[in-house]
């Protein structure tokens, strides 16, 4: 199937009012039909051009003059003996050296203004104007659609509302499918449209799969759900429309090229680097607006995690270098006599805190948004304590060893004083 059918056929998975806006291949692909009748009708034919590539006698240039409204496609030719060309009596050539220049022996240069190749970029420039016109309509749409939902989320996925770990659920997984954006050994790079679009469905899918869209048990939750599927549909569908137009363009410039025997791909594309289009960016920038804006209404457990126990960072304590602990670690240190921060390992930092380091303000944040995970942490540290109360009883009841004098003794540490530590400054 040749292109400008496959675009067509692509144009139909787009949203009906975007579809006009899309570059008109087969429009561009007929004018191109009137540049190479220009440059025959001048003697300038695609076999005669190519020739030039080889001539050592004379350099061709085919430029932009102008600005990127306004593009005067040219050919520039520098011939460094004219004498040489009208020896050879090279009609084509001829017919551009002025009769004066051709006993000259001085480097000439020839500039050929080609006026259906303006033509036919200044309609590409239009097609590229209106795609952009399209684009950038769509972005402000796009960018207040996540401000409301903004706001609707913020509602529905309070702590005060049942749904905050549903939400969280969903999150979890919206970020394991990487929709738009690839992450390998910690480096970013965007998906391709196709990429997108299979990501999308399995995100979909897997909301169905894990019964998350049934955990959302309000109205106002799963109306946000639906928005939050739209708002990355409709980012796919911004791909699809970039994808299209610059697969158009590109292909349509190696038609040109092609046909012609000039080298548009490499020169033009200068031209429309700043279209809307074209910028990669700022489909990236949309992205981040999801994740900025949307996804990080819900907190995520494991950004407050202890980078010692790898569990929630329960009863907070920021040390004096301003790294945060959960205080039983910090206690398991200090008994240890590891006094520097276990990551900077600034001296003194965890020997130092006292209760005044406990950090209120994010323990209180805590406790809003992590109350199940706070729930199993003080479990958690109960059984870990318990463990210990047992060994010092254990340790308490032994019979008395017998010392080097032949006298005997009882270990008589207390299991309370031992396991808390009475010397540790945190509690």
């Amino acid at each position: 199937m040749k292109f400008g059918k496959q675009m067509e056929t692509a144009a139909f998975d787009l949203p009906e009012n975007w579809r006009p806006h899309l570059i008109h291949y087969k429009t561009l692909k007929k004018s191109i039909r009137l540049v190479v009748d220009e440059l025959e009708s001048r003697g300038l034919s695609t076999e005669w051009l190519n020739t030039l590539d080889t001539d050592e006698a004379m350099r061709l240039d085919y430029v932009f003059d102008g600005d990127v409204k306004d593009p005067h496609p040219c050919i520039k030719i520098t011939i460094d003996d004219p004498t040489s060309i009208a020896a050879v009596e090279e009609p084509a050539l001829l017919k551009l050296i002025p009769v004066t220049e051709q006993l000259n022996t001085e480097p000439l240069s020839i500039k050929i203004e080609l006026v259906r190749d303006s033509e036919f970029f200044h309609l590409l420039l239009h097609e590229l104007s209106h795609a952009a016109a399209l684009h950038d309509k769509e972005k402000s749409r796009f960018l207040g659609d996540v401000d409301t939902l903004e706001g609707q989320l913020t509602v529905a996925a309070s702590p005060q509302k049942k749904d905050l770990y549903a939400w969280r659920e969903i999150f979890n997984l919206y970020m394991e499918a990487q929709i738009f954006r690839n992450e390998t050994e910690g480096q970013y790079s965007p998906q391709s449209y196709e990429r997108s679009q299979e990501k999308l469905e399995w995100f979909t899918k897997e909301l169905t799969r894990m019964n998350l869209t049934k955990k959302l048990s309000s109205r106002p939750s799963k109306k946000a759900l639906t928005q939050f599927l739209a708002i990355n549909a409709q980012l796919v569908h911004f791909k699809h429309f970039q994808s299209l137009n610059q697969t158009a363009m590109i292909k349509i410039l190696k038609k040109h090229d092609k046909r012609s025997g000039l080298s548009a791909t490499s020169e033009f594309p200068s031209f429309a680097k700043n279209n809307a289009v074209f910028v990669e960016g700022i489909l990236m920038s949309l992205f981040n607006a999801i994740q900025t804006k949307l996804v990080t209404i819900v907190p995520q457990p494991d950004d407050y995690d202890c980078p010692v126990c790898f569990s929630i960072a329960w009863r907070p304590i920021r040390l004096e270098c301003g790294h945060v602990f959960c205080v039983r670690c910090l206690i398991k240190a200090h008994r240890k006599r590891m006094y520097n921060c276990p990551i900077c390992r600034q001296e003194h930092a965890v020997g130092n805190a006292d209760a005044n380091n406990l950090d209120q303000t994010l323990q209180s944040f805590m406790m809003l948004y992590f109350p199940r995970e706070i729930k199993e942490k003080r479990k958690e540290n109960e059984r870990e304590q318990a463990t210990i109360d047992k060994q010092q009883r254990v340790k308490h009841t032994l019979p008395p060893r017998r010392l080097a004098h032949g006298t005997s003794t009882a270990i008589r540490s207390s299991p309370s004083s031992s396991s808390r530590n009475a010397n540790c400054n945190i509690m």
